[in-house]
């Protein structure tokens, strides 16, 4: 059966069936792999993963799957969200719009969608700049990405679990005698439920303590 890319994937209420959600987003990227889009852009040796960033991000902040994503949605996730919830160098940002050109030129070739074209139009070089601008802004670092970003600046392999559990161990015994001050320095517990490795140096932020901070929010 051919994948429809117009498929329904939220209820009545607006909110995202998350079972059909995941086989949607699982079944485009084999696609995109698959396709010469892909292989090319694999061919220039970048870094990987952020199209299923840009569909996680669609799917659960925005409220929208590819061919209801306008201008200002693109916008959003890239300038906004982007640089707020994922921890990675500055220097990624050519890999990520490079990614997202040929991600978006899969689905203008492919399903001939009305709003690539002009999603395409933005992924252009001044996206690359005033991506890393937001990317290496600290009024986009929250607690958690700055924990990290601290981390690997300070030669931590926050890349594997071991390298997490060390730099927190390091972390919570420096500020260890600012707790008994008012008011004390926050320590943090982290676990790979709560940042998602996607590539090494790039992560997920998704909560530190309590509840997550998904918007979730229903479908326009």
């Amino acid at each position: 059966m051919a994948f429809n890319i117009h498929q329904k994937l939220f209820n009545r209420n607006g909110e995202l069936l998350e079972d059909a959600a995941i086989l949607y987003q699982n079944q485009l990227l084999t696609l995109f792999d698959q396709s010469p889009e892909a292989q090319e852009f694999r061919n220039e040796d970048r870094k990987t993963g952020w199209t299923r960033m840009l569909l996680d991000y669609g799917f659960d902040y925005i409220g929208v799957t590819p061919p209801q994503m306008s201008l200002d949605n693109l916008r959003e996730i890239l300038f906004e969200i982007f640089p707020r919830k994922v921890s990675a160098p500055a220097e990624d940002a050519p890999d990520v719009i490079a990614e997202l050109q040929a991600f978006w030129k899969f689905l203008q070739r492919e399903f001939h969608l009305e709003n690539a074209a002009a999603n395409l139009a933005i992924l252009d070089a001044k996206a690359v700049r005033l991506l890393k601008e937001e990317m290496d802004s600290p009024d986009n670092f929250g607690f958690a990405k700055s924990f990290v970003t601290m981390g690997r600046e300070r030669g931590f392999d926050i890349t594997s679990e071991e390298g997490l559990n060390e730099w927190m161990a390091v972390y919570n015994a420096e500020i260890a005698p600012s707790l008994a001050l008012s008011p004390p320095s926050p320590s943090i517990t982290l676990s790979p439920e709560q940042i998602e490795i996607v590539q090494p140096f790039r992560y997920t932020l998704k909560r530190v303590t309590g509840k997550g901070h998904k918007k979730n929010r229903k479908r326009k």
